[in-house]
């Protein structure tokens, strides 16, 4: 299948530094969110926040065997971490496998990352997108879940490659202030690829994208750096005054300027 070029044609240079990891939409509960969880979740979780995760990984064991569903997701999480020592994917998975049972969205986003990157599953791209759709269905407001799926549906991996559904859910991404989102959804809204060609509405995107280290999920496979500034430079002199200015009064009312 024939491709369109990477729409990161903005800074060519290698990628030097490691991809920093966002994991933000996915990480254990705060501790008022605990309130209503088990006894054993919540003893684990206490340990496990002072460093002592032995404990914690003992109480979670006991809270998963009564089923416990956010005990079974922490039991995951620990061991895709490494955070006994080193990483454990089939136990992770093992783990994620028994929460996403119960409908856990964050346990159902990670058996997408496992089988993205072969990690204690197959490697296979079509389980993948299907977790990471199912993550979303669960929790609309997963944005990394949502950025994996335009991703796959950009390059063409475990999807068929479709740049209208790419536009779509890097949108959802890019509403959820997933910065890596807010870049490829301007991105495309630059160069008219699945949705409608739109330069001032691509010039906020990627202003929103500027707002913030452009980080990406575990694993997303990224070869080029996303580089903001480099795209705004690029698309200011094809934009009138007003229209910078509108997006300039757009931002300043979202307390974004």
């Amino acid at each position: 299948m024939t491709r369109r070029p990477s729409a990161c044609h903005y800074g060519r240079h290698p990628l030097i530094a490691l991809v920093l990891i966002l994991l933000a939409c996915v990480l254990l509960p705060t501790s008022g969110q605990t309130a209503g969880m088990s006894k054993e979740y919540q003893t684990g979780y206490y340990a496990y926040q002072a460093g002592d995760y032995r404990r914690a990984q003992s109480f979670w064991k006991l809270a998963a065997e009564e089923d416990d569903p956010y005990a079974q997701y922490a039991l995951g999480l620990m061991y895709f971490r490494g955070d006994l020592g080193k990483p454990e994917y089939a136990l992770a998975a093992e783990r994620f496998i028994q929460a996403a049972n119960a409908n856990h969205g964050g346990a159902t986003y990670y058996l997408g990352l496992l089988h993205f990157n072969g990690y204690g599953l197959s490697y296979d791209h079509f389980r993948a997108t299907k977790y990471f759709k199912r993550a979303l269905e669960i929790d609309p407001h997963n944005g990394n879940a949502a950025y994996m799926i335009g991703v796959q549906y950009f390059h063409g991996r475990g999807v068929r490659q479709n740049f209208v559904e790419a536009a779509h859910y890097f949108e959802i991404a890019a509403n959820e202030n997933m910065h890596a989102g807010q870049f490829m959804y301007g991105a495309l809204l630059e160069r008219g690829w699945g949705v409608k060609q739109n330069y001032a509405d691509a010039y906020y995107w990627l202003r929103r994208s500027a707002r913030g280290t452009i980080t990406f999920p575990t694993g997303a496979g990224e070869e080029e750096p996303l580089d903001p500034h480099a795209a705004i430079a690029a698309l200011e002199p094809r934009l009138r005054p007003e229209e910078i200015a509108r997006v300039d009064k757009r931002l300043a009312a979202e307390s974004l300027l």
